[in-house]
């Protein structure tokens, strides 16, 4: 009773603990919750104050750096936006919770509408920086075209951060009306460009298609049409965007959404256009011969590193399966074939991938997510290959218990007998005795009686005789004692065995046990049947045949008539 009440107590005492350490926990969480905006708070005045510094010191800059700089703040205030999106998010989960700060509110409505002036500006700087650098453009060339795309990637990025801003606004409660309509108005006059442009390119495709029927053979002509194409292609995903954009400030913009379709339905057409593909594939070919030629002494001097490291990699994964293979072969551990040559290609095969990974590193590719993309597509193959798992399964147990190895010769799954060739994880390779190759699953071999005939070192050969009733017992087992302790292979320890065993319908049997090696069994089988053959013949003891007494009663007159 006392040992009851202990525990009792013990118990309360561990669950009071227990309480005590949730309530602590929930207090830390509530704690961090709580700074988590201040936190995100001081991050934005950091990055803020950062792009001030840079901007400070952008015009003693020459011009050259002034457009990377100019580029860099870009990337700045947008990782600065970032920040005040998450805020912005925290403080709109904190009112949906009952808590409100009017002090960071009344802060971050002071930093976005700052925000939202800074992003005005840099449009307009940037429409005027891109109107001054493609007038000093030819207007079909690769440059033109790529300071083109370059320009609207930078517009679609700033017109999506000031429609994210407005959104987080009104779910904030600010006053937004004014920004809101402003960005409206941006926004209808860029999808009102997109789709004039629409139109115009339409008409200057037709009358680009009408000259090339006239000079089939001016390329010049063909290139226009192909830069015309691939020029609406970037502008049609900067529309699409505009157009999304309309719809999230709530403006009904089902009419460009038409225009759209039309839109793509004319690409479609034109790159089905073979002169146009052509055009393009052309126009294409240069791009990659200008990129190679700027970047092609890099990307070679990384492939041929790519190779030097795999080349490495496999030498040392041979070199270290050479070592293995001797270190486990001079090894007491008394391991299995299978245990060995998984050991050993498991370590070489890890050398590999490590040699793999190394090599994607240098090539700049991120491994973290390669390493989550394989570990998702290991739960999809897992799951499909349930049945191939289940053989690795009874594999690794056939691994661990060891009940046979390369060499014996055993009896499995049901009745296939002969002698283990090969073994891996998932499946057991047989050859019968009449030289068939048998692939057998593990999981049928470990689902049923393993029978290992090679086990031990010594077997026991059971053999029946049987002599006729007219013989002498006796002389028999003399006789056949005798044939044992002469034949080498016998062995005398443990001791073979003749007794008469069963007194059958037609012989006296005889059991004969004598114990040899293993490797010995069937030559002394053969052996003995064949001597004691010979024997019985030279000292006249018969095998007798199976045989039955008949006897015939004649009918009398008497029974005959009886069986009318």
């Amino acid at each position: 009773m006392l040992k009851g009440l202990k525990i009792a107590i013990n118990t309360l005492l561990l669950a009071f603990m227990l309480s005590l350490s949730s309530l602590a926990s929930a207090t830390t969480v509530e704690a961090n919750t709580s700074n988590q905006g201040q936190l995100l708070l001081d991050k934005y005045q950091r990055q803020q104050a950062r792009i001030e510094k840079i901007q400070a010191s952008l015009d003693e800059l020459p011009s050259v750096e002034q457009q990377a700089i100019s580029h860099r703040l870009l990337e700045r205030h947008l990782h600065a936006f970032e920040t005040i999106d998450q805020l912005a998010h925290y403080l709109i989960a904190q009112q949906a919770k009952g808590i409100e700060d009017p002090s960071m509110l009344n802060q971050i409505e002071q930093i976005i509408n700052k925000n939202t002036q800074a992003l005005v500006q840099a449009l307009d700087k940037r429409q005027q920086q891109f109107n001054k650098a493609y007038a000093e453009q030819e207007q079909d060339s690769i440059q033109a075209f790529q300071l083109y795309v370059e320009h609207l990637t930078n517009l679609d990025l700033i017109y999506s951060a000031m429609v994210q801003q407005v959104i987080n606004q009104q779910a904030l409660g600010f006053a937004v009306e004014q920004d809101k309509q402003q960005l409206l108005d941006r926004l209808y006059a860029r999808a009102e460009v997109f789709s004039g442009m629409v139109g115009l390119v339409g008409n200057k495709r037709e009358e680009l298609a009408r000259l090339i029927k006239i000079s089939p053979s001016d390329q010049s002509l063909k290139d226009q049409l192909a830069t015309i194409t691939e020029q609406l292609g970037v502008a049609g995903e900067s529309f699409k965007l505009t157009v999304t954009l309309l719809e999230k400030l709530g403006f009904d913009a089902a009419f460009y959404q038409q225009t759209l379709l039309k839109l793509g339905g004319q690409i479609t057409t034109d790159v089905l256009d073979v002169d146009v593909l052509g055009g393009i594939i052309q126009r294409w070919a240069s791009r990659m011969t200008e990129y190679f030629i700027n970047n092609g002494g890099e990307w070679i001097f990384k492939l041929v590193l790519l190779v030097g490291i795999y080349y490495v990699f496999r030498s040392l994964s041979r070199l270290v399966r050479k070592v293995m293979t001797k270190s486990l072969d001079s090894s007491k551990l008394n391991l299995s074939s299978l245990m060995k040559e998984m050991i050993i290609s498991s370590v070489a095969r890890v050398v590999i991938i490590v040699g793999l990974l190394v090599a994607l590193a240098q090539l700049g590719i991120s491994l973290a997510p390669i390493l989550a993309g394989l570990g998702v597509a290991g739960f999809i193959i897992g799951f499909a290959l349930q049945d191939t798992l289940g053989n690795f399964a009874a594999g690794m147990m056939i691994l661990v218990y060891r009940p046979y190895d390369v060499g014996d010769i055993v009896e499995v799954a049901g009745g296939v007998f002969g002698k283990v060739k090969s073994m891996n994880l998932v499946s057991t390779t047989i050859l019968t005795f009449d030289n068939q190759t048998l692939v057998i699953p593990n999981s049928k071999i470990w689902g049923d009686v393993i029978k290992n005939v090679t086990a031990q070192r010594i077997r026991r050969v059971d053999l029946v005789f049987g002599v006729s009733y007219s013989d002498d017992i006796e002389k028999t087992e003399a006789v056949l004692q005798e044939l044992l302790d002469k034949h080498p292979k016998v062995l005398s320890k443990p001791e073979s065995i003749v007794k008469l065993h069963v007194l059958n319908e037609s012989s006296v049997d005889f059991i004969v046990r004598p114990w040899v090696k293993t490797d010995d069994y069937w030559d002394v089988y053969w052996d003995i049947t064949r001597e004691v053959k010979m024997r019985f013949d030279k000292d006249g003891i018969s095998i007798p045949f199976p045989q039955r007494d008949v006897h015939f009663y004649p009918v009398t007159p008497e029974a005959s008539q009886m069986a009318k």
